[in-house]
């Protein structure tokens, strides 16, 4: 929810067809500013971290509220301009409850994930997995010389296969 909020907010930021509402008072920004005062005073009260987190929801359903509003009002025929004002602040809130969260960022890849082209390269064949499916089934024949024929197969076809006690095998490119 939060994600979709914080997406929501960005593309209204970046539409520049979209003009500033001539309404002098907001109420979404006066309940963010509201909520941002909260989030301060529970961030100085000795780090109160759920009356903080309390504020970034209350803004968080704010502003889904406002986008909810918005679409309401253009399904009624009656489309309205969205709060510029109130999303400038609720976008600036987000930013600033996010220095003390961490919350809003993009998942890098671990050690085990390449996004590269080598990686697309390591996809196990058909070929390979039906080998493996055949050996695990001869292993729990016990025909143990079948089994080790199947593996050798596998082998020549540039994979390795490593029994796992309980589970499935692993398959994987031998590496060079």
């Amino acid at each position: 929810r939060m994600d979709k909020a914080r997406e929501q907010l960005h593309e209204v930021m970046k539409n520049d067809r979209v003009e500033e509402n001539a309404v002098g008072d907001s109420k979404l920004a006066s309940d963010v500013a509201k909520h941002m005062e909260n989030f301060d005073i529970a961030i100085a009260d000795d780090l109160s971290t759920p009356r903080a987190a309390a504020s970034l929801f209350a803004v968080v359903k704010a502003v889904d509220k406002e986008f909810k509003d918005l679409t309401a009002a253009e399904n009624a025929g009656s489309p309205r301009s969205p709060d510029m004002a109130g999303l400038r602040a609720a976008n600036d809130a987000l930013d600033n409850m996010d220095k003390v969260f961490g919350i809003f960022y993009n998942v890098p890849p671990g050690e085990d994930e390449d996004l590269s082209e080598e990686n697309e390269n390591n996809v196990v064949p058909v070929e390979v997995l039906e080998l493996a499916s055949a050996r695990a089934t001869a292993k729990d024949a016990k025909d143990w010389a079948l089994a080790d024929e199947l593996r050798d197969r596998i082998a020549e076809l540039g994979f390795q296969v490593k029994d796992v006690k309980g589970g499935d095998p692993v398959i994987s490119p031998i590496e060079q």
